[in-house]
């Protein structure tokens, strides 16, 4: 008998967590959340990060997948929860990892560009993330362990749909910018998820894949022309 997917979800009770658990599920995964949230659920674990993590480590454990946000106001609790939860996470499940298990972090375009809505904390946990991704995917590699991360843009998720609903201005404005002239959703997430959780992305290690449309591939002219409704001339293969 072939035993069952086992997938964890750190932070899979709401937001882009939620639709990938309910796409791992669909596809026959053993799916369990771990989170703050009080679940009775025998698949779910209760994990206060960074200091609480009741999470079985007796499982062995295919996919992890660390879908977690901190939503507060605490510079120290956002790099606790973000990294040091993270990092806590994996040294406590790290044995408990399948010899072709795959870790996945849900990263941020905050890496890379300044968001200005959000604090300097913010941009550095981030950055962080994509570093002990490298660096996990560097030394587990040996154990057949592969680590990857998804970086999404602004994303149309269960908590924001009502206000990105079509015709929002907001909505049209990101959609004009992006080369893909539409948002991406927690479903496009999800599918990249779902593809790293797979033998499909087997020789796939240390890698950051952007799921934002191609938006983080434009430069700053050709945004400023998109807002500015500037007519383009056709590509025609001359710089």
């Amino acid at each position: 008998m072939i035993r069952p997917v086992k997938t964890l979800i750190i932070g899979g009770s709401r937001g882009i967590g939620s639709v990938i658990r309910e796409r791992l599920s669909s596809r026959g995964d053993d799916v369990y959340t771990a989170s703050r949230s009080l679940n009775e659920s025998r698949r779910h674990f209760y994990c206060d990060l960074p200091d609480s993590i009741a999470i079985n480590a007796d499982i062995v454990w295919d996919n992890i997948v660390f879908a977690h946000r901190y939503r507060g106001d605490s510079r120290d609790e956002e790099y606790g929860v973000m990294i040091k939860g993270m990092d806590r996470v994996i040294h406590h499940l790290i044995n408990s990892l399948s010899s072709k298990s795959s870790i996945v972090l849900l990263g941020s375009n905050a890496a890379d560009f300044v968001l200005r809505e959000q604090d300097g904390y913010y941009h550095a946990s981030r950055s962080a993330l994509v570093g002990f991704m490298r660096y996990y995917a560097a030394v587990l590699g040996v154990k057949g362990v592969r680590c990857n991360m998804v970086s999404p843009s602004t994303i149309i998720k269960p908590e924001n749909a009502d206000f990105f609903a079509p015709g929002n201005d907001v909505r049209k404005l990101i959609e004009d910018i992006t080369p893909l002239r539409r948002m991406g959703t927690a479903e496009d997430v999800a599918s990249v998820v779902e593809f790293l959780c797979s033998s499909h992305s087997s020789f796939v290690t240390g890698q950051t894949i952007y799921v934002d449309g191609g938006l983080s591939v434009l430069g700053q002219e050709s945004i400023a022309r998109d807002l500015m409704n500037l007519k383009h001339g056709d590509f025609n293969g001359q710089s």
